[in-house]
């Protein structure tokens, strides 16, 4: 199997035949699109599961119906505070009011711990210096946002998580579970049936999205679970790509 990544790594590196692909991109479609195995993900009462967000609602539109299905599991840590979110609005008022409504969402489901740090969007990648204070070692599940959602702060926040990876200790069984934000997965591993809790989704991406400002919008991000159910007998659920440390490590960034 290695051989065959090396090989085509070489070939797409050494070809002219994708002049404008990333060829690192693509052979990561490639390669994790033979590893697909899309069972039910489930946590117990001692689960412990870190949530990193990139900016505050990319929790909610990933896994929402999940947090909100067990709220004492879950610690959501949100990394950037939406300066630049409400695009007709000063960055200072854009975080005042994103933050706001992060805490809004998170009293909502009584989540079990909860932070929005003080870093402007686009300067992750400037702060790794308070990336690298977060504690993982107790921790069993850590989501993170999809690597294609191209997002400058969610490439700067994968690729300090990949150094904590490198730099600090956690559990061995430790999984990393990659959702949808801004951008479908190539590939999915496992699922969650949100049918039960799907109206909460909803009524916490109103928090972030009213629809007198965004029509539509939750119907479109809504309609992706209802989509990744087609293939499990349940009307809405959320869908994972899984990765072991060291498989995510190795996941190249573009």
């Amino acid at each position: 199997m290695f051989d065959l990544k090396r090989k085509i790594t070489d070939f797409f590196n050494k070809s002219n035949i994708i002049n404008k692909i990333n060829s690192k991109k693509f052979i990561f479609y490639f390669l994790f699109g033979l590893k697909s195995r899309f069972k039910q993900f489930k946590i117990n009462i001692n689960t412990n599961c870190l949530v990193f967000s990139q900016y505050p609602g990319a929790e909610t539109k990933g896994l929402g119906g999940l947090i909100a299905q067990y709220p004492k599991n879950f610690e959501i840590l949100c990394l950037t505070n939406g300066s630049n979110i409400i695009s007709d609005m000063d960055p200072v008022e854009s975080a005042s009011i994103k933050r706001q409504q992060f805490y809004d969402v998170m009293k909502t489901i009584r989540i079990k711990g909860y932070k929005i740090f003080d870093i402007d969007s686009k300067t992750l990648k400037n702060h790794y210096s308070t990336f690298k204070k977060i504690d993982i070692s107790e921790i069993d599940y850590i989501f993170v946002p999809n690597i294609y959602d191209n997002n400058i702060d969610t490439i700067s926040l994968l690729k300090h998580f990949k150094q904590i990876l490198k730099d600090k200790e956690f559990k061995p069984e430790l999984k990393i579970l990659m959702y949808e934000s801004d951008f479908p997965l190539c590939t999915l591993d496992e699922y969650v049936d949100i049918s039960s809790i799907i109206e909460t989704k909803k009524k916490m991406l109103r928090t972030y999205y009213p629809e007198d400002k965004y029509p539509e919008l939750i119907n479109k991000i809504i309609g992706i679970n209802s989509f990744r159910s087609i293939q499990h007998n349940c009307e809405y659920c959320e869908a994972f790509m899984v990765f072991t440390p060291d498989e995510f490590i190795k996941i190249p960034l573009i």
